[in-house]
């Protein structure tokens, strides 16, 4: 880690019980993500989190840009070694949605899900969470969780228009300044709870949890069996693939692939027949 500047290491957050129970802090890094999952190769413990002030190539799902100026987010990435199989690790985003909705809704702001892992307020994003695996063939050796919120708001110029346009800050959905630690203690809780709900009793007790948080009146463009439809967002199948209602009142399932929120719902449909796809 020689590259980075080390701040401090400090231990047991005060409401989690065993997530950042090791808590490494850093100036900069390139991605806490890549931080993370060094440190899960070198057998860092379950629960592990490590926070950046600053990313200099900080990504979301596909390799998208997050950016991650000095200051303004919270950059925090965790090593989870859950039992669980291999298979059961992508649907293991709702769950953690679930906790980072939580925790914003805790700090007075009405935040929603979008499907598979970004937070908004109204049609802005908050946050998002990007989830990858380590594995030894079948077997999974530990999980990478990287939560990126937007704390505090960028000053003009220090975000890419196209991206400052979409983005909403905790700080000004809130109406007022945000105690960074205070947030950081709530979020390591909620998200411990969902990881232990969900590793427990598996997506039967996520969904129902994520659709209660989720953003209603959203159309998206998805890609559904390799071709682009526009549909509304209504809900989650029982293996957490995504419900989006076509024109014609057909409900299509959105298993992979990015989906992209556009605009309010146009007028409701006539009743809706599910679609096998």
């Amino acid at each position: 880690m020689s590259s980075n500047h080390l701040i401090s290491v400090s231990v047991t957050p005060p409401h989690a019980r065993w997530l950042g129970m090791q808590r490494i802090d850093l100036e900069a890094c390139a991605s806490t993500n890549d931080e993370a999952a060094r440190m899960a190769r070198a057998g860092a413990q379950h629960g592990t989190v490590v926070i950046a002030e600053k990313q200099t190539a900080g990504r979301g799902r596909d390799g998208r840009l997050w950016a991650s100026p000095a200051g303004r987010g919270l950059y925090l990435s965790m090593v989870l070694r859950p039992p669980l199989p291999l298979a059961d690790v992508p649907p293991m985003t709702l769950a953690i949605g679930v906790g980072v909705c939580d925790a914003v809704r805790a700090a007075g702001v009405a935040g929603s899900l979008k499907w598979p892992n970004d937070m908004l307020v109204g049609t802005r994003k908050l946050a998002g969470v990007l989830v990858e695996a380590q594995s030894q063939g079948s077997r999974l050796e530990a999980v990478i969780v990287g939560i990126g919120i937007n704390l505090t708001s960028a000053e003009p110029g220090e975000l890419p228009p196209e991206i400052a346009a979409r983005a909403v800050s905790l700080e000004e959905a809130s109406g007022g300044p945000v105690d960074r630690e205070a947030f950081i203690a709530s979020l390591l809780a909620h998200v411990e709870h969902w990881v232990d709900h969900y590793t427990a009793v598996g997506l039967e007790v996520v969904i129902p949890a994520w659709i209660d948080r989720m953003a209603h009146g959203l159309r998206a463009r998805a890609i559904v069996n390799g071709l682009p439809m526009l549909g509304l967002m209504v809900g989650l199948d029982g293996d957490g693939s995504l419900l989006l209602r076509d024109g014609d009142g057909m409900v299509h399932r959105v298993r992979t692939g990015d989906v992209e929120a556009i605009t309010t719902p146009p007028p409701a449909a006539a009743e809706p027949q599910l679609a096998s796809c």
